[in-house]
């Protein structure tokens, strides 16, 4: 579901990066960092994503931008390499100093900064977490929005988890942002919420005129969505997601 309503969308170019640094969080999960050599800055809105040339003969994949809009001399991506797709596997290979061809931004999942929602919520599972981090970090951080935010992230194991410390820092400044991680499949003593996101949407209160930001797999953006209708009378000009491909 793309807004409609948003006509100030950054032009789309042709675009060359370079391999700055790689994290691996986990055996699963990898953040890249790559700095833009051509054109040295770009404007993005949180949210948006990026389209990778990933094979000689011009195939391609696309990957939301994980870091906010302030950091426009480069981007950061988060990779599942689970799939094992030709997308991660030409990501995977990657060394230091490699350059990549991106076309972008591209994407509608933005928030509306002209909306009238006066709360909004993000609910992400897996790597979907991605355009969400960009999103909070420019909301919160950049723009210091007053309005109450609250994420809910979806992960089957704890062991999978990152980006917790950054959460929980971001929740204890900001007196505005709660943060409920959720595991579906714990192992030893997990101290937080278990189940599926869709546990929380159906059990927490919303206020009226939130805005709702779904990122992850197509069954949880609509199971999320149908319980968002149905239990709380939210209407579809308040949920916003993004089909990639």
């Amino acid at each position: 579901m793309s807004d409609k309503r948003l006509t100030n969308l950054p032009k789309p170019q042709q675009m060359i990066a370079v391999l700055q640094d790689k994290q691996e969080f986990n055996p699963r999960y990898v953040e890249l960092t790559f700095e833009l050599k051509e054109p040295p800055t770009f404007e993005f809105l949180a949210g948006q994503y990026l389209s990778i040339q990933v094979s000689p003969e011009g195939e391609r994949r696309a990957y939301s931008i994980a870091s906010p809009p302030s950091l426009n001399h480069g981007f950061r991506f988060l990779v599942d390499f689970a799939p094992g797709g030709v997308g991660t596997s030409f990501l995977k290979n990657l060394t230091f100093g490699d350059q990549i061809k991106v076309l972008g931004p591209l994407g509608h999942f933005v928030v509306d900064q002209s909306s009238k929602e006066q709360a909004l919520v993000f609910v992400g599972t897996g790597s979907g977490i991605a355009p969400l981090r960009s999103m909070i970090d420019d909301l919160l951080v950049d723009r210091q929005d007053k309005r109450p935010i609250r994420l809910y992230w979806g992960m089957r194991h704890e062991s999978e988890l990152f980006w917790l410390e950054d959460f929980e820092n971001l929740n204890e400044q900001y007196k505005n942002f709660e943060f409920y991680p959720v595991i579906s499949q714990p192992v030893g003593d997990w101290p937080l919420s278990t189940g599926h996101v869709t546990d929380m949407i159906l059990a927490h209160k919303f206020e009226p005129q939130t805005g709702f930001y779904l990122c992850g797999r197509q069954t949880m953006i609509q199971e999320v969505t149908q319980l968002l209708k149905k239990k709380h009378q939210v209407n579809d000009s308040f949920i916003h997601f993004e089909k990639y491909y």
